[in-house]
């Protein structure tokens, strides 16, 4: 007896070491899975929430970002030169140490000028690594899904004297009647207006013939109605401000005003199209 379990026992241990190898030969000839980090790294999916860059040339500097974020780890600086319109950033700093990579900046973001890398690798020794000032030289990034700048601001000096004083008694004879709406404080729905001539809204988006503008409260001084038209919008430290002047010309420039209306990012734009 004792040598038949002697050889059961052999046999199946045989049979464990053959089923082990059998295993083992057949994962030999897959390819391997372990990456040698950090010489070899995973590609990241196109959704993956890595370190938050900034494409400065792409900013409008509309502070949406700001705003958004729930933790205040953005802060943004700017100034506005004389004579140009548009907001130059002096400093856009994101403390990484608060944020939390919840992609909330990213969304509201008009030009997609912030946005999630795929970097993940943004750990020191230090805490003066974690606050980086997407300004500076040496931060400078580009974003390839970023919508340029509009190189309408470049031009602005050009339609500006366009606008003279001659224009206005024009503009006045063509719409006599519309120059008291300017002054009234509520359009003909209930909505309440900063500037511009009231009327009945149309439907964001909706083509035709323009005949009425005007901007409720809200706005955020992102400068794109401006870089848009600069005819009819002008923007100030606090709002933006519709130019009556060129209130003839409205139905020409009909589908750049819609343009406007329609980029505005926070929809403060309205239009009345003719019936």
């Amino acid at each position: 007896m004792g040598v038949v379990r002697w050889a059961g026992d052999l046999l199946r241990g045989l049979y464990t070491v053959a089923v082990g190898m059998r295993i083992t030969a057949r994962h030999m000839t897959e390819q391997p899975v372990t990456m040698f980090y950090p010489d070899e790294k995973w590609a990241m999916p196109r959704n993956f929430r890595g370190l938050i860059k900034c494409d400065m040339d792409a900013c409008i500097v509309c502070d949406l970002c700001v705003k958004a974020c729930p933790v205040d780890c953005i802060t943004i600086d700017w100034h506005r030169e004389p004579g140009k319109s548009g907001k130059i950033a002096d400093r856009f700093i994101v403390d990484y140490q608060k944020c939390m990579y919840c992609g909330l900046c990213t969304e509201p973001c008009p030009t997609i000028a912030i946005w999630h890398s795929h970097e993940y690798e943004n750990s020191s020794y230090t805490r003066e690594p974690q606050v980086i000032d997407w300004c500076r030289p040496e931060n400078l990034t580009r974003n390839p899904d970023a919508k340029p700048k509009s190189d309408k601001p470049a031009a602005k000096p050009a339609p500006k004297p366009a606008a003279k004083p001659a224009a206005a008694p024009a503009a006045a004879a063509a719409a006599p009647a519309a120059a008291p709406a300017a002054t009234a404080t509520a359009d003909l729905t209930g909505g309440v207006a900063e500037s511009g001539i009231l009327g009945v809204e149309s439907p964001c988006g909706d083509k035709g013939t323009v005949t009425k503008v005007w901007i409720i409260p809200g706005c955020i001084v992102c400068d794109l109605c401006e870089d848009t038209i600069s005819e009819v919008f002008h923007v100030t430290e606090t709002t933006s401000v519709v130019q009556l002047e060129g209130q003839a010309k409205w139905g020409e420039w009909s589908d750049r005003i819609i343009e406007a209306a329609v980029g505005c990012p926070v929809n403060v734009i309205k239009y009345e199209l003719a019936k």
